[in-house]
C-alpha cells in the first residue's frame, strides 16, 4: 500500500463520522422542537379544557340554582325579561344567564305556567358552555289530605287482583321517575281481605293495614305500616244543592242499556264490548255524532246515558250531579283544556270501551287526575269493561269497584271492595300523593305520631270543615309549622316539588375535550416518526 493510499482511507473515515455527529444533533434538535412545541400547545389546550370544565360545572350549578328558584314560591313566573331571569349573574368564579320558557307556548313564562323549559348559558374565561333541561313544577298545596290518594288502592273490605291485571306507576307522570313505592291499604281485619293472585303484577305493592288486622290480612305481600285503629273512611263531598237540570234525549238507551246487562252476564267483558262495538257500528253508522257540551256551572241529571253516537266535552269547571246510573257505551267524556269535571253518581255506573279524559286518549298523555273526582254515594256497582281508559280518581267508599277486559284507570281508587280481572290495570301518579294517613309525618299526625282529635271524627270529605279542622290545629302554639326562626337562620322555604330531565350538558366542552384528544393524538405521532428515523 503506497502512501497516498493510506492517506485517502483516513480522510473518509473521518467524514463519516461527521456526519454521524450532525445526524445525531438533527435527530436531538428535531426532538426538542417537537418536545416544546408539543409542550407550548399543550398549556394553552390544559388552559382552556381547565376553563371548559370550570364553566361546565358552573353551568350545572346553574341549573340546581334555577329548580332551587322553581321550588320556592318567589315571583320567577312574572319577574323577568323576556323569560330571562338572571342575566350574567356572577356565579361560582363565573356568569350565568339562566332562561326560563313555558314548555308548552314558547312563550315566556305567565302565572299559570308550570311546564317549562331551561336554559343556562356559563362562561368562564370566556368559554361558553350550555346546559337546557325540561321541569314540571307541581305546587304545594297546604290542605289535609283524608281521601286515601296516597293509595294507588283503598278499600274498606276487599281488595281482589287476579288473572293478569296489575297495579303499575303511571309512566307518562311527572313524577314516574322517582319510583317512589306503590301503596295499597284496607281497613279490613280478616284474613285473605286482601288477595293478589296474578300474573302480571310484577312491581312491589306495599300494604298498609289496622295494627289489630290479621296477620294473615294477606297471604302474598306483607304489611309495611300500620294505620291508626281510629282512621276514617269519610264519605265523599254533598253534591251541590241549587243545580240547572239538564236532559240529554236517546230514544233508545232503556233497550241498549238492558241488552248490555244481559250481554254481560253471558260472558266476558271483552268479548261483549266487541260485539256491541259492531254491532252499534252496524246498527247506527248512517246516523250523525252528537256533540254535547257542559260549561262552568253545576248541573244535574237523573240518568247519564252516551253511546256512540254522542261524545260530551267539558268547558271550565263542571260539577254534574246524577241521581241514578252512569252508563258510557263506545264513547268518551273530553275535558278540554284546563276544565275541570266532578261527577256525583247515586246509582250504578257501567262503563264499557269508554273514555273519560283530556283530549289525547293515549296513557302516554299525561293529565292531571285531581282534574276528574268521580264520586260515589250509596252502596252501588261500579263496572269498568272493554277497552276503557279513565284519567282520574274514584273516592265511592261504600261501593263495589270492578274492572275488567283491558280497561285502564290512570289515576286512583278508594272503595268499598275493588277488584281487577283480565288484562286491566291501574296506572297510579304520584302526583296524587301529598301526604296522609300512611305518612306519620304529614299534618294528620301530632309529634308524638298519633292522629289528631279532629281527624278522628271526620265523617265526610266536607272542604270547609277540613279546612276548619286545619286552622285550629297550625293556631295551635305548639304547632310544629309556626315554631318560624329569624329569617337569616332559616333556609328559604322550598314547598313545591319540581321533576327534571336534562336535555343538553356541556356542549362546547366536547368540543374542546375533542380538540384536546386531537393534539395527543398529533403528538404522540411526532414522536412515533422521530423515532421510526
Amino acid at each position: 500500500m503506497t502512501l497516498n493510499n493510506f492517506k485517502t482511507s483516513k480522510h473518509n473515515r473521518r467524514g463519516i463520522a461527521l456526519m454521524l455527529v450532525m445526524v445525531a444533533i438533527l435527530v436531538t434538535g428535531t426532538m426538542a422542537v417537537a418536545y416544546f412545541g408539543s409542550r407550548d400547545n399543550s398549556i394553552a389546550i390544559s388552559s382552556n379544557v381547565e376553563a371548559s370544565a370550570r364553566a361546565r360545572a358552573v353551568a350545572e350549578s346553574g341549573l340546581d340554582l334555577a329548580i332551587a328558584i322553581l321550588e320556592t314560591n318567589s315571583d320567577w313566573r312574572t319577574q323577568h325579561t323576556a323569560g330571562v331571569i338572571l342575566d350574567s349573574f356572577a356565579f361560582g368564579g363565573g356568569e350565568i344567564t339562566l332562561t326560563v320558557y313555558d314548555s308548552e307556548t314558547d312563550l315566556p313564562p305567565t302565572e299559570t305556567t308550570n311546564k317549562v323549559s331551561i336554559t343556562i348559558l356559563s362562561s368562564v374565561n370566556g368559554i361558553a358552555q350550555t346546559t337546557a333541561a325540561t321541569a314540571t313544577i307541581i305546587p304545594y298545596e297546604e290542605e289535609y289530605d283524608v281521601d286515601y290518594s296516597e293509595y294507588a288502592i283503598f278499600a274498606q273490605s276487599e281488595i281482589n287482583i287476579q288473572d293478569v291485571a296489575s297495579v303499575q306507576q303511571w309512566r307518562a307522570s311527572p313524577l314516574a321517575a322517582q319510583q317512589s313505592p306503590l301503596q295499597i291499604g284496607t281497613l279490613a281485619t280478616n284474613p285473605m281481605a286482601v288477595q293478589i293472585d296474578s300474573l302480571g303484577q310484577h312491581s312491589n305493592l306495599f300494604l298498609h293495614a289496622l295494627s289489630n288486622a290479621s296477620s294473615m290480612v294477606s297471604s302474598t305481600i306483607s304489611s309495611s305500616f300500620e294505620l291508626s285503629n281510629v282512621a276514617p273512611f269519610p264519605t265523599p263531598p254533598l253534591p251541590p244543592t241549587h243545580s240547572d237540570e239538564i236532559t240529554f234525549v236517546n230514544d233508545d238507551k232503556d233497550d241498549d242499556h238492558k241488552n248490555r246487562r244481559n250481554d254481560k252476564n253471558r260472558g266476558t267483558s271483552t268479548n261483549n264490548w266487541y260485539r256491541s262495538f259492531v254491532k252499534d257500528n252496524d246498527n247506527n253508522s248512517h246516523r250523525n255524532k252528537k256533540n254535547l257540551y257542559l260549561i262552568n256551572g253545576e248541573y244535574e241529571i237523573n240518568e247519564l246515558y252516551l253511546d256512540n253516537r254522542e261524545q260530551l266535552t267539558i268547558q271550565g269547571d263542571v260539577t254534574l250531579t246524577i241521581k241514578d246510573d252512569f252508563v258510557l257505551n263506545n264513547t268518551s267524556i273530553i275535558i278540554e283544556n284546563d276544565a275541570t269535571l266532578t261527577l256525583h253518581i247515586n246509582g250504578d255506573v257501567d262503563i264499557n270501551s269508554s273514555y273519560i279524559g283530556n283530549e289525547n286518549h293515549s296513557v302516554n298523555s299525561w293529565s292531571d287526575p285531581s282534574r276528574i273526582q268521580i264520586f260515589g254515594h250509596d252502596d252501588s256497582d261500579w263496572n269498568i269493561t272493554g277497552a276503557s281508559t279513565i284519567k282520574g280518581e274514584i273516592y265511592a267508599p261504600e261501593c263495589e269497584v270492578e274492572m275488567s277486559g283491558i280497561a285502564t284507570l290512570c289515576g286512583r281508587i278508594a272503595a268499598n271492595e275493588v277488584a281487577l280481572s283480565g288484562a286491566s290495570r291501574l296506572l297510579y301518579d304520584q302526583t296524587l300523593d301529598h301526604g296522609g294517613f300512611g305518612d306519620v309525618t304529614s299534618s294528620l299526625y301530632d309529634d308524638t305520631g298519633a292522629l289528631l282529635d279532629g281527624i278522628q271524627q271526620l265523617t265526610r270529605l266536607d272542604p270547609i270543615l277540613i279546612d276548619a279542622l286545619y286552622q285550629i290545629e297550625t293556631s295551635s302554639e305548639n304547632n310544629q309549622f309556626l315554631n318560624w326562626q329569624d329569617w337569616w337562620s332559616t333556609p328559604t322555604e322550598r314547598p313545591n316539588e319540581v321533576v327534571y330531565a336534562l336535555l343538553v350538558y356541556g356542549i362546547d366542552a366536547h368540543r374542546w375535550e375533542s380538540l384536546a384528544r386531537n393534539a395527543r393524538r398529533a403528538r404522540d405521532s411526532t414522536y412515533a416518526s422521530v423515532m421510526d428515523q
